[in-house]
C-alpha cells in the first residue's frame, strides 16, 4: 500500500493552451511552484493538440517541439533522460499529452509525461465542448464570488446605515424630550420624573443626562427642568 500511495500520479487538469499561459504560477506548501488556471491548483495537464514543430541539436540541454491546439502554442521540453518520448510525436500528429507545466524566465512550458498519437481529430471537437464547460462553472463560480463580495459591501453598507438610523433615533428622542418640556413646563421648570414617565423612548432618563451635560438643558432647581431657547 505504501509504494502505491508514493506512486501515486495526481488526475491531469484538462486545459487549452490559452488557458496555460494564461495561468499564473504560485508558491504551493512544498515550496514549489504551481500553475493556477482561474485559482485552481493544475499541477499537471492534460491537453490535445498538433505538434507543428520539432528541434533538437547534440549541443543543447534539452530537444522541444511546440504544440497547437487552436487557441495558441506552447513549447514541449524534453531533457536527455527522455529521448523515447521526444520521438513519439511527429510534425502534423495530433496527439493526447500529459505533461507539468512549467516557467523559465518569461516563458511558460510543458513537461511532457505522455504522448500519444490519435487518429481521430474528432477528439479535438469533444475537448473543445469539454472546455466550454469548464469555462462555464468557472464563470458561474467567479459570479458566486463576485456575488457574495457584493452581499458583503451590502451587508457593510446596511450596518452603516443602522448606525445611522440609531443616530436618528436618539435625535428624534431629544426633541421628543424638549417638546415634553416645553409642554409640562409652567413657569417653573418641568418635573423631571414627570418627563422621563411621559416620554415614550425608554432612554429618555439617559438622554437627558446627555443634554444636561450637554448644555441642551439645565435644572434650575434640582429635578426641575428648563429648555435653553
Amino acid at each position: 500500500m505504501l509504494q502505491e500511495n508514493q506512486f501515486k500520479r495526481e488526475v491531469a487538469r484538462k486545459a487549452g493552451v490559452a488557458d496555460i499561459l494564461r495561468g499564473e504560477f504560485a508558491e504551493n506548501e512544498e515550496g514549489s511552484r504551481t500553475l493556477l488556471i482561474n485559482g485552481k491548483q493544475a499541477r499537471r495537464v492534460s491537453i490535445l493538440a498538433t505538434v507543428v514543430d520539432k528541434s533538437g541539436q547534440e549541443d543543447q540541454a534539452y530537444k522541444s517541439a511546440v504544440i497547437d491546439d487552436g487557441t495558441a502554442q506552447i513549447r514541449l521540453r524534453f531533457f536527455d533522460n527522455e529521448p523515447w518520448l521526444f520521438e513519439k510525436a511527429e510534425i502534423g500528429d495530433f496527439a493526447l499529452i500529459v505533461g507539468k507545466p512549467r516557467s523559465y524566465g518569461s516563458e511558460s512550458y510543458i513537461a511532457p509525461e505522455i504522448i500519444k498519437p490519435l487518429k481521430d481529430v474528432k477528439w479535438a471537437e469533444v475537448r473543445k465542448l469539454e472546455l466550454q464547460a469548464l469555462h462555464a462553472i468557472a464563470t458561474l463560480e467567479g459570479a458566486k464570488e463576485n456575488n457574495g463580495a457584493a452581499e458583503e459591501i451590502q451587508n457593510r453598507g446596511s450596518q452603516k446605515n443602522t448606525g445611522k438610523n440609531d443616530a436618528d433615533f436618539v435625535s428624534r428622542g431629544k426633541q421628543e424630550i424638549y417638546r415634553m418640556i416645553k409642554e409640562l413646563d409652567a413657569g417653573r421648570g418641568a418635573d423631571m420624573m414627570e418627563v422621563v414617565a411621559k416620554a415614550a423612548s425608554e432612554n429618555s432618563e439617559q438622554l437627558i443626562k446627555e443634554m444636561l451635560l450637554a448644555g441642551d438643558l439645565f435644572e434650575i432647581v434640582p429635578g426641575k427642568l428648563k429648555v435653553l431657547e
